[in-house]
């Protein structure tokens, strides 16, 4: 167990892991050059499913920018399962969370801060969430992928952290006004197929329809004459431009159907994956566990509240 608590003036942080590897295996260390803005970077392996917790205190305010490795959060014991895998941004207000980490790297920058440093994102977070009181509850976590809509904002943020220290903290607090304003609007997103932006319209539309539509069975050849191109030329262009081959591709729309589906409905793995275009269970199970480091079943098996956690 691993128990880290921020210190300083601000409330603290608390992290609370049972991580299925030696003391100490996941590591938190802080960045110096700020003073109210705090930026750890957390790195470690997992050995094995880990269970855990992580608590926002009131007025508090955390944002990760998750490189390596998969985790679900849930707020709350009713709370809706979020799906937070690689180059992702999560976004936490005042919360506990239940989490689970997947097996394998994980590798993370969290940002914390109060409210009063960002007074004008807190003033339209809480309009927000009084506008739609009507609608539900309000919304204390927020999750969408880097790639491609945040890749700028996160190439600015590495820049500010290794420019003039003068400039560093301001321009973080920009930084965190962006992406925590864009994660807050519209629902939350699992994109395991990162589609580059400028692709040449025939790629785009045969992108969108593999998205559409990914339990086709899209062959290469049919792929290929959709975009104009021989199936030779075709393989070397699409990997070229979007950084998958296009059979990976495919799998990759094929799992993110499949995730949704089992992170918000309770049909069957068997159903799950017949829908979303996989020829066995087996095959989803194994492109789940490529893609994630989890299997089908774990992504529904969040642990009851840890220590009164509700």
């Amino acid at each position: 167990m691993e128990r880290v608590r921020a210190d300083g003036n601000d409330p603290h942080i608390d992290i609370n892991f049972d991580c299925g590897a030696s003391p100490g295996a996941l590591k938190r260390t802080e960045v110096p050059g700020m003073n109210h803005v705090r930026l750890e970077n957390a790195s470690g392996t997992v050995a094995k499913t880990a269970t855990g917790s992580f608590a926002v205190p009131q007025g508090m305010n955390v944002l990760c920018i998750n490189l390596r490795g998969t985790l679900i959060a849930r707020a709350g014991v009713q709370g809706k399962l979020v799906l937070i895998p690689p180059r992702s941004f999560t976004y936490v207000r005042g919360s506990r969370l239940i989490l689970q980490a997947a097996r394998g790297e994980h590798q993370s920058q969290i940002l914390s801060w109060p409210s009063g440093v960002t007074p004008l994102l807190d003033h339209w977070i809480v309009t927000r969430q009084n506008n739609r009181s009507e609608r539900g509850p309000a919304r204390m976590l927020a999750c969408k992928p880097i790639d491609p809509m945040f890749k700028d904002a996160l190439e600015r943020f590495n820049s500010a952290m290794s420019g003039p220290p003068e400039t560093m903290e301001p321009l973080v607090v920009s930084f965190l006004y962006e992406v925590v304003a864009r994660l807050m609007v519209g629902i939350d997103q699992v994109q395991l197929a990162a589609t580059p932006l400028n692709l040449p319209d025939t790629i785009q539309e045969l992108i969108k329809k593999v998205r559409g539509n990914p339990a086709l069975p899209w062959p290469l050849r049919d792929a290929a004459d959709e975009a104009g191109y021989s199936p030779f030329h075709f393989s070397r262009v699409f990997k070229n431009l979007v950084g998958y081959g296009f059979h990976e591709y495919v799998d990759r729309c094929r799992t993110e159907c499949a995730v949704d589906m089992l992170c918000t409905t309770d049909n069957a793995v068997d159903l799950v994956a017949s829908t979303c275009g996989f020829g066995t269970t087996q095959g989803l199970r194994e492109s789940v566990k490529e893609y994630l480091g989890l299997v089908p079943s774990e992504l529904r098996a969040l642990p009851d509240p840890i220590d009164g956690l509700d």
